[in-house]
């Protein structure tokens, strides 16, 4: 065992509440599972809590392959068998399951786990840096109600936490559980090298709304890279933010990827680029290259064919620009996109541009028929340079080489020097331990200033390649590339879950876009490389994805691609934000009286509430159960506090919804279930005319009623994604704090929102170019939750407006930056959170910006963002000012949601409102 294991384990078995906070493949499985096994083999029982099946599953597999016949574990979801149920209640020993299951099931239910709770020694919470948020303050209370159930059966379990990127663990962790808690930080575990690079798309010849440019979106960037990387036999993982973008992701490279079958079966090879916008036309190169050829590590797979031509709107195989010379901060490599095509140098031949070397010698190659494939050309030649001015001129990746390679000049693409990497090189990586010098290193930059113009990626082949050849892998026909890429996400069934985890360890899978259900700590080791499509929310979300590559100690890749977005703009433009940073510390607020009062009338439902329970509910339980009492919720008699209505109180809390009735997704035309969605994100995702996908089939939504909790849908395939808008109304209901913030005021209070869903923008997946804007007719919807606020007085303000800067427009653009900006602050994501802005609020009687949390009674973001004002607001100037479009764009300070058209706005403005309030008036 590592140190940190052994300490870890050591606290628990002590008895001691313990938090496990290591980096990510730092062994915390094995540090919970010591004492958790030698519980069960005491006669205890372990309950194991993880935020998703897919977690619970693989660490059930891993139970299982331990053998021990004393150990009965056994997973208590959704996806058990309600006839195992039974079993798992009386005779396991081991529980893997879920907070909703808990809530829902094992809590209310606790007599028939009488048994169970009574031997209960350990709780483990995995992963518990994903409990933020309204869900981690549903989740700290669900904690709570199992301490108090375990004391009526007299047990007195150990909480074991595990969590790879938690912020003062310690106290996030007494937070979550209501009990001291001992910390284990110190990662004491061997890591291999992770090369990060940071991508911003390019922009392209589209025009938004105001004329404002559009980039290229992060999906169709995403898309491609996965087909490229599967193309070079790289396993990779794509995380993408919402379910249809990961099933849009897999679609798009599948469809890229069926390109090239088609291609390979016609005998077509080769693309050229033409144009700005990175189209490609097919081009005939001087001879036939054979389909091992196209594997080849030192073939650019922008040498592939397509059907598309010059004219097609789809988006290339890989990016069609070479990225322009980027900023690279140890190991980070920031790109940033430009409009043109550099691979290829002016003048050169078409057989140069396809990887031919002008190096290369008769001593090289003896024979072109001796190369595998139908390679005619001492370039296309695997395993024969033997210096590196020998390395085509087209390479744009560098690989691992075979264990077997002895000697330079057995060492195809071997790289002597960093000033010999060729150019068009778009990726580096750190080699494995087993590389002792550097001139033996592929690839190897032993200087950020090394770094040759145009590199961004780098990927590295599996181990199991010995040969170029093999980098067929296990494909044998062409035709199974597009088998070769899925989509995994919540929703589908257990069984294809499984199936497709089993497929992504086995290789038989060799690309997964998913959603952030894979971002925990699911063993799917022997990945190479990991592609986040936009900003995941929080640096905890980004180390934990971009770790799921490198497993094993093995050196990865891990790319962030950056959405048009203020807050993906400032990061790719400031790397110093990402690394070297702490992450984010964890916000929470378990007293939030929306969450607490459901989980009060939970337990009370579960065995009365008592006086002496009150302090394990926090300091608000006792007046919140007066006005639980007044509501008619909970009756009060001198034995205590009961439940007497025949409901059940489980349903009063949605622990990850935003509450209301769930809205059924039907087909229309079949009347299958498809799924449901919460009645507040209905208004955003299944309102009338939106696109709804389903286990990668695309649907349009012919009606949403609201009163029947019915989105009916019927199947399509739009080449475009709909984004809902809403525009606000907010009133000011007290002022909680308060201070001065440069010229002007800070405040944090509760408020009052009306929001209402006015319409909805219809967006090209590809490209991103704006189709339209749809009206809709939804009713409103009011919240009061709390908000961070800001105003400055006119006094200020006079100057301003003199140099004729539009006040409103300038506060509306400040407003949406500061909304995209606040994730990077508060572990929050852009849709948790609203705001408002107005030349002159009613309340205030002052130019104001608010930004509120968008849950009922607060989430703590907006409480976080008063706390951090400075820090923030200044990011927000950072991030509009370094954009480099003129007037304002989706990547500075326009926002997909404005119900306002994204009008007016003004960029300029923005940024000398920002300096006035900052204290800094240069403009």
């Amino acid at each position: 065992m590592w140190p940190h294991q052994y300490e870890a384990a050591d606290l628990a078995y002590r008895g001691r509440n313990v938090i496990i906070s290591t980096g990510t493949a730092s062994g915390k499985s094995l540090a919970y599972l010591t004492p958790a096994v030698t519980s069960c083999l005491d006669g205890g029982t372990v309950l194991y809590l993880t935020p998703t099946k897919a977690l619970a599953a693989d660490q059930f597999r891993g139970l299982r392959e331990l053998r021990i016949a004393q150990v009965r574990a056994a997973t208590f979801d959704g996806d058990t068998p309600f006839e195992e149920r039974t079993w798992v209640r009386q005779h396991a020993n081991y529980v893997l399951t879920n907070p909703d299951m808990l809530h829902r099931s094992i809590l209310p239910r606790h007599s028939q786990w009488s048994s169970f709770f009574r031997r209960l020694r350990l709780v483990v919470v995995d992963e518990c840096h994903n409990y933020r948020g309204v869900f981690g303050s549903h989740v700290a209370q669900i904690l709570r109600r199992l301490r108090r159930i375990c004391a009526r059966y007299g047990s007195g379990p150990v909480f074991m936490l595990a969590s790879a990127t938690a912020s003062e663990p310690g106290a996030f962790a007494r937070r979550l559980t209501g009990l001291e808690m001992d910390e284990v930080t110190v990662d004491a575990s061997p890591k291999g090298a992770t090369t990060f690079a940071l991508w911003e798309p390019p922009l392209t010849e589209l025009r938004g709304e105001g004329g404002a440019p559009v980039r290229r979106t992060a999906t169709a960037e995403a898309a491609d890279l996965l087909a490229d990387l599967v193309l070079a036999d790289v396993r990779t993982l794509a995380f993408v933010r919402s379910r249809r973008g990961a099933e849009t992701v897999a679609l798009s490279a599948r469809a890229k990827l069926a390109d090239v079958a088609f291609s390979l079966s016609t005998g077509r090879h080769g693309l050229r680029s033409s144009g700005s916008n990175g189209h490609r036309e097919a081009a005939a190169p001087p001879q036939l290259l054979g389909h091992h050829d196209l594997l080849d590590p030192h073939f650019h797979l922008n040498g592939l064919p397509g059907r598309r031509s010059s004219e097609d709107d789809s988006s290339p195989l890989s990016p069609a620009v070479e990225p322009s010379a980027g900023r690279t901060e140890g190991v980070a490599t920031t790109a940033n996109s430009s409009a043109t095509d550099s691979r290829t140098s002016p003048g050169a031949s078409p057989k140069a541009s396809l990887g031919a070397s002008a190096g290369a010698s008769a001593r090289d190659v003896a024979d072109a028929a001796e190369l595998p494939g139908i390679v005619a050309d001492a370039a296309d030649a695997p395993g024969r340079v033997s210096d590196a001015a020998d390395v085509p001129g087209g390479v744009t990746d560098t690989t691992e080489l075979p264990d077997r390679v002895t000697n330079a000049v057995d060492a195809p693409g071997r790289v002597t020097h960093a000033a010999d990497v060729p150019s068009g090189v778009t990726d580096t990586t750190e080699l494995p331990d087993r590389v002792a010098n550097a001139v033996d290193a592929p690839g190897r930059v032993t200087h950020a200033a090394d770094v040759p113009s145009g590199v961004t990626d780098t990927t590295e082949l599996p181990d199991r390649v010995t040969d170029p050849a093999e980098l067929t892998g296990d494909i044998t026909d062409a035709t199974e590339l597009p088998g070769r890429v899925a989509a995994y996400r919540a929703g589908y069934l257990a069984e294809d879950r499984r199936e497709l985890e089993k497929a992504l360890r086995s290789g038989s899978l060799m690309g997964l876009a998913t959603t952030n259900a894979l971002e925990l700590g699911v063993d799917v080791s022997g990945l190479d490389a990991v592609l986040i499509a936009g900003w995941p929310g929080t640096r905890a979300s980004l180390w934990q994805q971009a770790g799921r590559a490198g497993r094993d100690g093995q050196d990865a890749l891990a790319v962030l691609i950056a959405r048009d977005d203020p807050l993906d703009t400032y990061l790719v433009h400031h790397p110093e934000a990402l690394f070297g940073r702490p992450v984010e510390a964890i916000v929470l607020d378990p007293d939030n009286p929306y969450v607490l009062g459901p989980h009060l009338c939970a337990a009370a439902a579960e065995i009365p509430l008592t006086e002496d329970d009150l302090a394990t509910f926090g300091p608000t339980a006792p007046e919140l159960l007066d006005d639980l009492v007044a509501q008619g919720l909970l009756r009060r008699r001198p034995a205590g506090w009961f439940w007497t209505r025949r409901e059940r109180a489980t349903d009063l809390a949605d622990i990850r919804g935003a509450g209301g009735a769930p809205i059924q997704v039907v087909e229309a035309s079949t009347g299958r279930l498809l799924g449901s969605v919460d009645e507040p994100s209905a208004h955003t995702t299944v309102h009338t005319g939106a696109v709804y996908l389903h286990q990668g089939e695309t649907f349009l939504v012919e009606e949403l009623d609201l009163e029947a909790g019915v989105a009916l849908v019927s199947s399509s395939e739009p080449d475009y994604a709909t984004f809902a808008r809403d525009v606000t109304d907010i009133s000011v209901l007290s002022s909680l704090r308060s201070q001065a913030l440069g010229r002007g005021e800070l405040h944090f209070g509760e408020v009052e929102v009306t929001r209402q869903v006015v319409s909805y923008l219809k967006r090209r997946l590809q490209s991103g170019e704006m189709l339209g804007d749809e009206p809709l007719d939804l009713p409103p919807r009011t919240l009061r939750t709390r908000a961070v606020w800001w105003t400055l007085p006119a006094s200020v303000l006079v100057p301003l407006a003199e140099e004729g800067i539009d006040l409103g427009g300038a506060a509306h653009a400040a407003e949406h930056a500061s909304i995209g900006l606040l994730p990077l602050f508060a572990t929050c994501d852009r849709w948790d959170i609203g705001g408002v802005s107005t030349e002159l609020h009613a309340d205030t009687g002052l130019l104001t910006v608010f930004v509120y949390d968008g849950h009922e009674g607060g989430a703590g973001f907006a409480e976080r963002g008063f706390a951090r004002a400075a820090d923030w607001l200044t990011a927000t100037r950072e991030a509009i000012a370094s954009c480099e479009c003129e007037r304002g764009c989706p990547s500075c300070i326009q926002s997909p949601k404005c119900g306002n058209g994204n009008e007016p706005l003004h960029k300029r403005g923005a940024i000398r409102l920002l300096n006035t309030l900052l204290g800094d008036d240069v403009d």
